[in-house]
């Protein structure tokens, strides 16, 4: 499957509160372009909000970026137009097919891994700034903030850094993750989603990640956190009627204790929530057929496309 082709480029998913953290532009100005120029021009959600589909962020980004070069708000959107009526919307090609980008997503990788192991968080911030102006957000962490994560746990394993590094990256990219979970539209498809680490699971990056995009593509999905008690989880969530459970598990033994699930689907009323499982302890591993799940293993982005088409089948 071609990761590039899983999200649907016109499709309204972000507020404005989220595209001026992505593109670094008040919202006030996002406005004002829209009011003045007619660039972008969001949907409207049942309430009223904005809603800006990635081909909006594109274009927020390549206008932004000719302001950079020296180019008007007006001239900018002229050049903008000429572009379109001759068939090159630079939208539809990249972020920025015009103008050079200053870094790459494996430059950005590597200050993000630098500013955090210094912890420099102010540093970091800015650095994810830049980060969101350029790429995509599924890009930023899945291309950005999980290398960093990544190679920061094997500098630990090594000896290489001191366990507090490792804790404050984590907690870090975790917070950023949550603001971006606050920052989301609200929900655009029917149903609840709830996700949760495995009993006695406390690896949460990866999960997190896959509710964030789920969250940014309309999905209504409640994250319970690590080291989820199954113990009364059916009364728990009797009253959203979930649709979905996703549960993620790096130990072994944590999948072991996902097995009670079948008494906890057992005290749900038909139909039953679908059940996805995920992480390193389902690599060979399956629950017993009394929890009829769906497994899958693979990266963030074509995790949430599986989720959807589940979702939507």
């Amino acid at each position: 499957m071609d990761e590039q082709r899983l999200f649907d480029t016109h499709r309204p998913v972000y507020n404005i509160k989220a595209v001026s953290r992505l593109i670094g532009l008040l919202p006030v100005t996002l406005r004002a372009w829209e009011r003045r120029y007619g660039l972008p021009s969001p949907s409207r959600g049942e309430q009223g909000y904005r809603l800006y589909s990635e081909h909006d962020v594109r274009t927020l980004r390549w206008l932004k970026a000719q302001l950079e070069a020296g180019l008007s708000i007006s001239r900018a959107v002229e050049y903008l137009n000429e572009l379109r009526t001759t068939g090159r919307d630079p939208a539809e090609v990249s972020p920025l097919p015009y103008v050079a980008q200053p870094a790459s997503l494996n430059h950005l990788s590597q200050e993000l891994l630098h500013s955090l192991v210094q912890f420099n968080e102010g540093q970091a911030n800015e650095i994810l700034r830049r980060a969101f102006s350029l790429f995509a957000m599924d890009q930023v962490l899945t291309e950005i903030v999980q290398p960093a994560l990544v190679e920061i746990g094997e500098r630990w394993h090594r000896g290489e850094l001191p366990i507090a590094a490792e804790h404050f990256a984590t907690q870090f990219c975790m917070q950023t993750m949550f603001s971006m979970i606050a920052s989301s539209n609200p929900p655009t498809h029917p149903g609840v989603l709830v996700a949760a680490c495995a009993p006695g699971e406390t690896h949460q990056i990866g999960l997190l990640m896959i509710v964030v995009m789920l969250r940014w593509r309309g999905w209504d999905v409640k994250y319970l956190g690590p080291d989820l008690n199954l113990e009364r989880l059916s009364e728990a969530l009797e009253p959203i009627r979930p649709r979905m459970l996703l549960f993620t598990a790096t130990r072994e033994e944590s999948a072991v204790r996902l097995e009670a699930l079948s008494q906890v689907l057992a005290q749900f009323p038909a139909p039953q929530p679908l059940v996805v499982l995920g992480g390193q302890a389902f690599q060979e591993r399956r629950l017993p057929e009394s929890v009829p799940a769906v497994y899958i293993q693979s990266t963030p982005s074509l995790s949430v496309a599986m989720i959807e088409e589940l979702l939507q089948s």
